[in-house]
């Protein structure tokens, strides 16, 4: 079963959706103007090779040669793909993390194992714990930020898992979908140091940090170019819309949209975690994403009683279904503009510290 946040299409009424972790600043002006520019493309099939989308990539992320680009219906169908081709007859990851992992291990027929290996405080990971439980079968995925935790870990912890999986033989994954969203990006990604690992596969989501999930665009990056080729040919054709490709032609180059955005989240998820903080019955764990994981302190009240009342509210929030690791007194906050903040911030405070 999936279980994701952004359900608003179950409810009748408007809500400020704190279950989905996406950009509040919404879609680009640059993408508006080029779907108008460009609504002939509509009358004629995409490029199946993507040449200009990959090429549009290329200068985002500073990978001269596109060919070691593919790009996906959103970054789900690469991880599918990605985790399908690889080979290998074991899937390990971390617990709690983003639920698809398992899913794709399930349908890929492969054995699935989540590891603790985060501290109590979920601020850092032990490596060791993973080096030991992979071997060459082993395909490991890491979530970096981690959903839901917001766990960033460190690139030097990154190299040194990278460097004892490929002397075990085993493929590292990096989901680093909300990467953007960090302090001091592009520093935490680990996409200058692929050309040392061709064991490396980076998968990238387009539209959570440009606000537009509803566009479906991702991208793998890996300098293996035999698992890259393998990922492609076993890709649909045709698997980007043309809508996604005007997308990514025009967002990824919008240096006004970005720096508003950079500057956004930076200054809003301190402000947001200083005020849950402040919030008797909860603790709220620091986050590098653009979401916080909270833990109910309250006795004989759960995640899902709390969503009920903020349902009462308008606001919608993300539980804990899916997260494997999480029980019942955790809660996933997405980061969103200052107005709405507060009006959360409110309504939480009233119903934990009984004000209303």
């Amino acid at each position: 079963m999936n279980f994701h946040g952004g359900y608003v299409h179950n409810y009748s009424q408007k809500l400020l959706d704190y279950s989905s972790n996406i950009n509040p600043l919404g879609v680009p002006d640059s993408f508006k103007d080029a779907l108008l520019s460009n609504i002939e493309e509509f009358t004629k099939y995409p490029d199946i090779n993507y040449i200009k989308l990959r090429k549009a990539i290329g200068r985002y992320l500073a990978v001269e040669d596109i060919s070691f680009i593919v790009p996906g219906n959103g970054a789900i169908e690469l991880l599918y793909k990605a985790i399908q081709q690889s080979g290998k007859s074991r899937l390990i990851s971390l617990k709690p993390t983003f639920s698809e992992y398992s899913r794709a291990a399930l349908q890929c027929g492969i054995e699935y194992r989540a590891l603790d290996a985060f501290d109590s405080e979920y601020q850092d990971v032990n490596i060791e714990i993973i080096l030991e439980s992979a071997s060459n079968d082993s395909v490991v995925i890491i979530c970096n930020p981690n959903n839901p935790t917001g766990t960033l870990i460190n690139k030097k912890k990154l190299l040194q898992l990278a460097e004892g999986l490929k002397k075990k033989g085993a493929m590292l994954i990096i989901d680093e979908a909300f990467m953007e969203f960090t302090p001091d990006y592009p520093k935490n990604s680990m996409l200058d140091q692929l050309d040392k690992f061709d064991n490396v596969l980076i998968v990238k989501a387009a539209t959570k940090f440009f606000g537009m999930p509803g566009i479906r665009l991702g991208y793998a990056i890996s300098n293996n170019l035999k698992l890259i080729n393998k990922i492609r040919e076993s890709i649909e054709p045709w698997n980007v819309n043309t809508s996604a490709v005007i997308a990514g032609c025009s967002m990824l180059e919008d240096s006004h949209y970005i720096l508003n955005s950079r500057v956004w989240i930076t200054t809003e998820r301190d402000n947001m975690f200083n005020e849950l903080d402040n919030i008797k019955g909860i603790r709220v764990y620091p986050s590098a994403a653009n979401f916080h994981l909270i833990k109910l302190l309250k006795e004989n009240f759960d995640a899902w009683q709390l969503k009920e009342k903020l349902l009462e509210k308008n606001i919608l929030i993300r539980t804990p279904e899916g997260f494997e690791g999480l029980d019942g007194s955790y809660v996933r906050l997405a980061v969103k503009q200052r107005e709405s903040n507060r009006i959360l911030i409110e309504e939480l405070n009233n119903i934990l510290n009984n004000k209303v």
